[in-house]
């Protein structure tokens, strides 16, 4: 997964392929369903399937785990499927139905009872989520027939539903995973509700987890420039300066702001293509050729503010 082209995705598979942040995240925020599993067996599952039907794919994540059941013969198993979102996004239905369909061919090919499976969609997107939980509504459907009807029901797990004093009371003592479910819920407000989050991040001194946050905050928000800027102001210029001294040697300070241009560049290009169906061989080189974040920017707002390509076209070539 390239973290330039898709930093939601990279960050929360980065942090909950971890075994033990799924099982706190299930124990925090999905309570009666966590009393079902039995402590400590989730266990990653590969996340790519081969549909007989279709090519390969790929689950976003996917745990298996044993059921808590006082019987010691019973090895009961089942499958935790995780859909993460920044949007809302309409196929999420199909999908899951897919995964499960997919899971199910999985039981049969090996000769096996069907496993039950659980769909949960993480969100934590800007817009409220109007994507049905259940499909289709059944109420107008005879009592008789409901259970012979096509019937898909999914867990959402809203952060926007979530309150912050809520997070930090289930993860205060995970300062890593706190800090991550609060920048993904954040990530798409102001800098300044990022703020605190970092400085509790530099307090504890938490090295590993606070690179793979500013990475993630960087690349989401396209500004390395104000994420500096706000880490010398919560931490102070010394631990700034110890820090981007650690980017520099490891180069991650270059490969996070070639990421936002990469970034930046795919965005300009892609509103091009969806406004003017095309994007013409000597844009896309004088694109290419941009190395300034600002310029790249500027371009991305122009894109949306021209009426036509030939305005867009004399915008870049007097660049």
């Amino acid at each position: 997964m390239s973290i330039e082209k898709s930093p939601h995705d990279w960050f929360f598979k980065t942090i909950f392929s971890k075994e033990e942040n799924t099982e706190r995240f299930l124990k925090g925020f999905l309570p009666n369903l966590y009393k079902i599993i039995k402590p400590n067996s989730l266990k990653l599952l590969p996340t790519e399937k081969q549909s007989v039907k279709r090519e390969k794919f790929f689950l976003d994540l996917s745990f298996e785990c044993k059921l808590n059941t006082k019987s010691p013969n019973n090895n009961a198993i089942l499958y935790f499927v995780f859909e993460h979102k920044s949007y809302p996004d309409k196929r999420t239905p199909s999908q899951i139905a897919y995964y499960k369909a997919s899971i199910m061919e999985e039981d049969e090919k090996n000769n096996r009872l069907y496993t039950p499976v659980i769909p949960i969609v993480f969100y934590h997107g800007s817009k409220d989520w109007n994507i049905p939980k259940s499909i289709p509504d059944l109420k107008p459907y005879p009592p008789n027939t409901r259970l012979l009807i096509h019937s898909l029901d999914y867990i959402l797990v809203d952060l926007n539903k979530i309150s912050s004093k809520r997070i930090v009371k289930e993860f205060y003592d995970d300062i890593c995973l706190l800090s991550a479910i609060l920048t993904l819920k954040n990530i798409f407000k102001d800098f300044n509700d990022l703020k605190p989050i970092l400085r509790n991040l530099l307090v504890a001194e938490t090295k590993d987890c606070i690179y793979i946050i500013i990475n993630y905050i960087a690349l989401a928000k396209k500004d390395l420039k104000t994420v500096e800027n706000i880490l010398e102001e919560v931490g102070g210029k010394e631990k700034m300066m110890t820090l981007t001294e650690k980017w520099r040697m490891e180069g991650l300070q270059q490969g996070i702001e070639e990421g936002i241009k990469k970034q930046l560049k795919d965005d300009i290009k892609e509103a091009i293509e969806i406004k003017f169906g095309e994007v013409m061989e000597d844009i896309n080189t004088k694109i290419e050729s941009i190395k300034s974040v600002e310029v790249l920017k500027n371009i991305y707002r122009t894109v949306i503010k021209v009426s036509t390509l030939e305005e867009l076209k004399n915008y870049i070539n007097n660049l």
